[in-house]
């Protein structure tokens, strides 16, 4: 069994219904039995799946009741969009990062919105605490209403814009909920309150407040840069500091051009005789544990480590290992212990620092787990939003009627050192920054270490 478990943490299995999900299907129709049909379905596959829900919900029988108090209530023919909003809200009950409910396909049926005429709230936004604050416009161009926070959208004060969105995004906090809604602020805005064609906005920044800004919806948006030189980045920051900045730590299609980049990029710091080493995963949500495990441990490293301490796995059909059967909630310790690699002649001997934030998630929390309780480095940043114990090995499944689709882990994971599972990651260094400029995070801590130009 724990073959397959490592296996799992190498690399992110899926299974699950693959079907178009359109534009027109989003604005259909379902009928009573087929939503209640996908509600059965969705649990059915829970239940195959995670090997105890109860582990992030706090009263599992109040869960399945409010669930079958919403099943019972569809005596009509609901709409697609309505059902998929209504379902979300169970993604903040749940609240693990590794269980929710999203739209599929929400990319494509967006952009099919766009084609067709359709338009979306015209800027890109990210949070500053309790603030939303407008960061561009939503086709990546500057827009000088930058940095203001929004107070009221149409007359509608923000909060009550916020809390139905936040309450039906995924995530294992409040702060990691905030980082994943607005990477889709604008799509979920449009796909819960509908298409407008114009924004009336309250704005402030600091005291100075405006009111009634009038702003034309936007018929274009840019979708992050998915290009491998985007998110593999190295850069010399100054005589004594290396930027390491991984926003991923998934790239099936060529995993041996991952590897070749880091060597490359840790070849280059030791020629140039770095002695701070940072590494920013600010932006990285997660992917595969191979990655870092192959790819940035090995050259840290100074000691014997391992990636976590005790775990518990379901056992699915397909999965079952000598004397396991299918359905079987197994329990265990992770024992095995990874050498250091003495002789290499790249190893990293100097600081390390590893920038996380509310976004940093899964694969990337047990990275930082590592990092932290093996004493390699140090966690930075302002905030944090995942849990320190991590679900893992996700599978996947689109709803058979509705396309609603549905992620479900099988294995929760302690981290090295053990603790609570449910305390979030706490960080080394506390720095607090403007979130609109990342990069001041990086010339803070340079000061504090004295390494400023």
């Amino acid at each position: 069994m724990l073959r397959n478990l490592i296996i799992m943490l190498l690399m992110g299995l899926t299974s699950g219904n693959l079907y178009a999900t359109t534009l027109e299907h989003f604005n259909s129709m379902l009928q009573p039995e087929a939503a209640k049909s996908d509600i059965e379905q969705w649990l059915e596959f829970i239940d195959k799946t995670h090997p105890d829900l109860a582990y992030t919900v706090k009263d599992i029988d109040a869960f399945h009741s409010k669930v079958n108090r919403y099943k019972n209530s569809l005596n009509k023919p609901i709409s697609v969009r309505k059902f998929w909003f209504d379902m979300m809200q169970f993604n903040s009950v749940i609240s693990d990062g590794h269980v929710s409910l999203t739209p599929s396909k929400k990319e494509e049926i967006t952009q099919e919105h766009l084609q067709q005429g359709g338009t979306l709230f015209p800027f890109s936004v990210i949070f500053d605490n309790e603030q939303l604050l407008i960061k561009e416009k939503l086709n990546g161009k500057l827009s000088k209403l930058a940095g203001n926070a929004i107070t009221k959208i149409n007359g509608t004060p923000i909060k009550e814009i916020l809390e139905p969105l936040l309450k039906r995004t995924h995530g294992d906090s409040d702060n990691q909920r905030k980082a994943v809604l607005a990477t889709r602020f604008a799509i979920y805005y449009w796909m819960y309150f509908g298409e407008q064609k114009q924004f009336k906005l309250d704005i402030k920044k600091g005291a100075h407040e405006i009111h009634d800004i009038v702003v034309k919806a936007s018929n274009d948006i840019s979708f992050s840069d998915d290009s491998f030189e985007s998110k593999f980045q190295l850069s010399i920051v100054n005589k004594d500091t290396g930027l390491l900045t991984v926003d991923t730590f998934t790239w099936r299609e060529d995993e041996a051009r991952v590897f070749d980049f880091f060597k490359s990029a840790f070849t280059k710091l030791k020629k140039q005789n770095i002695t701070h080493l940072i590494i920013d995963i600010r932006k990285n949500g997660g992917g595969d544990d191979n990655i870092w495990k192959k790819g940035i441990i090995p050259y840290i490293a100074d000691k014997p480590w391992k990636t976590g301490s005790n775990y518990k796995v379901k056992i699915l059909v397909g999965r079952e290992d000598e004397g396991e059967t299918a359905g079987d909630v197994v329990t265990g310790e992770i024992s095995s212990v990874q050498q250091v690699e003495i002789d290499n002649p790249l190893r990293f001997t100097g600081e390390v620092s590893v920038l996380a934030g509310a976004y940093t998630y899964s694969s990337s929390i047990l990275f930082m787990n590592t990092i932290q309780d093996h004493q390699f480095g140090k966690l930075v940043g302002d905030k944090t939003g995942g849990k320190s114990g991590q679900t893992g090995g996700t599978q996947h499944l689109t709803l058979t009627n509705s396309k609603l689709h549905s992620v479900v882990p099988r294995f929760w994971l302690t981290r090295p050192r053990g603790g609570h599972n449910l305390e979030l990651v706490t960080l080394d260094k506390t720095i607090t920054y403007d979130p609109l400029h990342p990069m001041q995070l990086i010339e803070k801590l340079l000061v504090e270490h004295n390494l400023a130009d």
